[in-house]
């Protein structure tokens, strides 16, 4: 997460995949991505474990289908437009993804995956053989829900420069202490890894410590959203904030 205090953006990236991996020397576990968007660089730092070392909650679905009556989330539209990040609303009525209220899928169905391992199902095994798969297909398109940092320097894990990305892509609601200030409506983060011919590999992330509270969806839309959207030039220079692993966390997060 985004240090406190700092500015957030909150979007989506579009972009191409081409690599993925755990890197061991970041201060918290994290599979991360490298997208090239419009020919920019990004990493994608996908949660496999919380820093307080409580476990990650994934859905993983190889073959996801957006939910019927579903208006939100069109993956067809962004697989098939511009590439590069866009901001996105976020709180009440905003335009960003809602674990809770847009029934994106069964959150009961939400499972501890241990990050790595020697055998049995692991988040690196999964998102291992989808990145390749993705390497593989000239026509796969990434699409990432989160928040968009920038740093000055070179990335630490894949070498370009500057450092940009996407964090947070897991729930951002539910927290409890220090990181509950940090919670927000329509502002979820989700990986969808959308192949030639449509087929679609979804991973929603949650942790462990977050609370899955009952809501009612027609009340939570009542109130303007915030953080207007940046306009699609702005799709790059989205917002600078640092690396997320350099500092700050929330959710038991980046």
């Amino acid at each position: 997460m985004s240090d406190h205090g700092q500015p957030r953006t909150y979007g989506v990236l579009v972009g191409k995949v081409r690599d993925g991996l755990i890197d061991p020397t970041r201060p918290t576990p994290h599979y991360e991505i490298w997208i090239v968007a419009g020919g920019v660089n990004y990493r994608a730092a996908v949660n496999v474990i919380s820093q307080d070392d409580s476990q990650v909650l994934a859905y993983f679905d190889p073959t996801y289908v957006v939910p019927q009556g579903q208006l939100k989330l069109q993956l067809a539209a962004l697989a098939g437009g511009a590439e590069g990040f866009k901001g996105l609303t976020t709180g009440p009525g905003g335009q960003g993804l809602d674990y809770l209220t847009d029934q994106l899928f069964p959150l009961d169905k939400m499972a501890i995956i241990p990050p790595e391992g020697s055998s049995g199902v692991t988040l690196k095994n999964l998102l291992d053989g989808q990145i390749e798969r993705a390497k593989a297909d000239g026509e796969a398109i990434a699409i990432v829900f989160g928040q968009y940092y920038q740093d000055n320097g070179a990335d630490q894990t894949f070498h370009f420069s500057p450092e940009r990305g996407v964090h947070d892509i897991h729930m951002m609601q539910g927290d409890t202490g220090a990181f509950k200030s940090e919670d927000r409506q329509n502002g979820d983060g989700a990986l969808f890894l959308v192949f030639k011919g449509g087929e679609t590999a979804a991973l929603f992330v949650r942790f462990q410590t977050q609370v899955v509270p009952i809501v009612d969806a027609s009340a939570r839309q009542a109130s303007p959203p915030r953080n207007p959207p940046l306009d699609d030039a702005d799709f790059v220079e989205a917002a600078s904030i640092g690396d997320p692993d350099h500092g700050g966390a929330s959710g038991g997060g980046v």
